[in-house]
C-alpha cells in the first residue's frame, strides 16, 4: 500500500535510492579541498515520542561541529509563515474544495478514530489545507506525544554552544508547499482516509526503519501522492536541493559543519549526496549504533 499521510519535512523523497548505495542516515563529507569533514544528517519531520532516536554518533559528531544547520528557522515568525501556508484563505475550507460525501468521510474518520466532533473538528481542522490535515491524521494516529527532529537537534546544538544556521527562509519551504495543487491534496487525503488502518500500521514501521538506516524502506513510504506530481518534487526537493547545495559548500569550506535535513533530500539523482559526489566530494556512510 503507497502512502499519504506526509506533509512538510516529513514528506521524505519520491526518488529511488542511488544503485549501490550504502544504507544510512548519517554521512561524512571529505575531499574537493575541504581540509575537515562535514557531516549530513537525513532525519524525519517528527515521531512518537517513545520511538524517537537521536543516534549517540550524531550528537558526538554535533559537539564536535564548528556551526549546525537545518533546513529553516524555528521562531515565532517561521511558525506563523508555515501556518499561513497550511491554512486555506479567508472563505475557503475543506467542505468547499471536496463534495459533502468526500467531507464527511473525513469528518467521520475524525470523530471514530480520535474521539473528535464535527463541530470540533470544524473549529480546529477545516481551514487546514489537506496536507496539513493528512499530517494532524498522522500525529493523532500515534496517540502519544511527539518529537520534532529539527526542534531537538537544534536545542541539543544550541546546548553545546554550537553556532547554529538555517539552509533557507521559511517563505521558500512556504512556497514550494503551495506548489502542490489543492485538488492533488484532497485526493491524497481521502487515500488516508479509505486506508486508514493500513497506514497507521506503515508509519509505525517507518519510524522502526528508520534508525536502522533502511532507505530503500523509508523512501518508499512516501511515494503515493507525488507519483505523478512531477513539478511538485521538481519544486518541493530538486531546486531546494540546488539551492542549498553552494549554502552548504561555504559552510563546509572552513569550518566542520553538521546539516540536518529531511532525509528524502538525501536521496536520489538529484539528492544532495549524489550533487556533493558530482562536486568531486567523498561521501562516507557512517554505521549507527541502536
Amino acid at each position: 500500500m503507497k502512502k499519504c499521510l506526509i506533509a512538510f519535512g516529513l514528506m521524505l523523497s519520491s526518488a529511488s535510492v542511488l544503485p549501490g548505495q550504502d544504507n544510512s542516515i548519517l554521512w561524512e563529507v571529505t575531499g574537493n579541498g575541504i581540509s575537515r569533514p562535514s557531516y549530513l544528517l537525513g532525519t524525519l519531520k517528527f515521531t512518537g515520542e517513545k520511538e524517537f532516536y537521536f543516534p549517540q554518533e550524531a550528537k558526538d559528531k554535533i559537539r564536535s561541529a564548528d556551526l549546525f544547520a537545518i533546513e529553516d528557522q524555528v521562531d515565532h515568525h517561521a511558525q506563523h509563515e508555515l501556518n499561513k501556508a497550511l491554512h486555506f484563505e479567508k472563505g475557503e475550507s475543506l467542505a468547499t474544495h471536496t463534495t459533502p460525501q468526500q467531507y464527511n468521510q473525513v469528518v467521520t474518520l475524525f470523530e471514530k478514530e480520535f474521539g473528535i466532533s464535527k463541530s470540533a473538528f470544524e473549529s480546529k481542522y477545516a481551514r487546514l489545507k489537506p496536507l496539513a490535515i493528512s499530517v494532524a491524521m498522522t500525529r493523532l494516529s500515534l496517540g502519544e506525544r511527539v518529537k520534532f527532529y529539527d526542534i531537538e537537534l537544534l536545542r541539543f546544538a544550541k546546548a553545546n554552544k554550537v553556532k547554529t544556521y538555517s539552509l533557507e527562509k521559511i517563505e521558500r519551504e512556504a512556497a514550494a508547499l503551495n506548489s502542490f495543487p489543492v485538488n492533488e491534496q484532497v485526493l491524497a487525503l481521502l487515500h488516508g482516509v479509505t486506508y486508514f488502518e493500513e497506514q497507521k500500521a506503515e508509519f509505525v514501521k517507518l519510524m522502526n526503519d528508520y534508525p536502522q538506516g533502511n532507505l530503500e524502506e523509508i523512501v518508499e513510504y512516501t511515494l503515493h501522492p507525488l507519483d505523478n506530481n512531477r513539478k511538485f518534487i521538481e519544486a518541493f526537493y530538486y531546486k531546494r536541493n540546488e539551492e542549498w547545495l553552494p549554502k552548504i559548500e561555504k559552510m563546509m569550506k572552513n569550518n566542520i559543519a553538521f546539516i540536518c535535513v529531511g532525509i528524502g533530500h538525501l536521496e536520489g539523482e538529484r539528492g544532495l549526496l549524489a550533487l556533493l559526489k558530482a562536486k568531486g566530494y567523498t561521501l562516507t556512510p557512517i554505521k549507527i549504533t541502536r
